[in-house]
């Protein structure tokens, strides 16, 4: 009889414990919302394929779109397709992103996938190091851009 009845204990504590655990998980909806995810695509393209115009009406390197916007929480897919056959980076420090791009062509581009996960709102400043393009260089829209975070 005291097996059967330290049994039913132990079912019944077990039993608590997945309800205390449940409605936690309900009550904290930070948690659930780490687990999102959101795709990002990104093209880059040279001067030569007509990457991006600028305000001097010369063609430049760009990241399309340079600037994008996700949640405050998700973990972030970036995938990159390269048409230009050179190097870039996308260095984002307050996102602690420091991801190199090597070049493709613009009959094979190479894919660059990276992740990061948004854990905190604000506008961060993204870079390519690589001195691909002087002009472009220093524009937001071309070879830099933000990554706005939103909660």
């Amino acid at each position: 009889m005291k097996r059967f009845s330290i049994g039913l204990v132990v079912l019944a504590v077990t039993a608590a414990l997945v309800a205390v655990a449940a409605s936690m998980a309900a009550a904290s909806p930070g948690k659930a919302a780490a687990t999102r995810t959101e795709a990002v695509h990104i093209v880059i393209k040279s001067d030569t394929e007509h990457g991006k115009k600028g305000p001097d009406g010369k063609w430049h390197d760009a990241f399309l779109p340079a600037s994008f916007t996700v949640k405050r929480g998700d973990v972030v897919t970036v995938s990159v397709a390269n048409y230009d056959d050179s190097m870039h980076t996308f260095n984002a420090a307050g996102l602690h992103v420091d991801q190199v791009i090597m070049g493709g062509s613009a009959a094979k581009p190479r894919i660059t996938t990276f992740r990061f996960t948004a854990t905190k709102d604000g506008k961060f400043a993204w870079h390519c190091d690589p001195k691909c393009d002087p002009w472009a260089m220093h524009h937001v829209g071309y070879m830099r851009g933000v990554v706005t975070v939103t909660g």
